[in-house]
């Protein structure tokens, strides 16, 4: 059930998170809103073989990441996303 609970989706100008599956809510980040995005994997999240992806924007209050992917999924999205985050911010 928790793996329904939780989906993104990458568009051309912004990135959609939801989350929940009683209290569900939907997140929106545009891409030259974040600051930088991180991936993060404790100990024990290393040990099962998944990793989380943090997107930091300048609200403290967006909620903005991505648990349960694969560490080469966690990379290419970072990757991706610091792209085209750095790509919309050098257009303003």
């Amino acid at each position: 059930r928790q793996v329904r609970a939780v989906g993104y989706a990458e568009r051309a100008d912004d990135l959609l998170i939801r989350k929940g599956i009683m209290f569900r809510s939907m997140v929106v980040v545009p891409y030259g809103r974040m600051q930088y995005v991180d991936v993060q994997a404790g100990p024990l999240a290393r040990a099962f073989g998944i990793a989380s992806v943090q997107l930091h924007t300048a609200s403290p209050s967006t909620d903005a990441a991505i648990d349960g992917l694969t560490p080469v999924e966690a990379t290419r999205l970072r990757d991706k996303l610091a792209s085209r985050g750095e790509a919309r911010l050098a257009g303003l």
